[in-house]
């Protein structure tokens, strides 16, 4: 992978971190397998393997980063996280 040219942004953990591989883990899974409506942090964080403030932390980092949204229905990745996934979707 090419080295990034852009000043990392500020809302997502640095590489190496737990809080990074958090938010991995629940950006992937909200666009591979994109619920419509959203899905709930207990949801979520069961699938995951991780406590539901694990969930949360990761989510309100990623939707201050533009990346996932939440609504009446639970989190829900964004049209513009959707849009980078149909460009270069993920390999899992």
């Amino acid at each position: 992978m090419q080295d990034h040219r852009i000043a990392w942004p500020a809302d997502v953990a640095a590489p190496g971190t737990p809080a990074y591989q958090h938010q991995r883990e629940l950006l992937l899974e909200l666009v591979v397998d994109a619920p419509a409506a959203g899905e709930p942090v207990a949801v979520l964080a069961r699938r995951l393997g991780r406590s539901r403030t694990t969930v949360a932390q990761a989510a309100a980092a990623l939707a201050r980063s533009g990346l996932v949204a939440t609504g009446p229905s639970g989190l829900r990745a964004t049209p513009a996280a959707l849009a980078f996934e149909a460009l270069w979707p993920t390999r899992l």
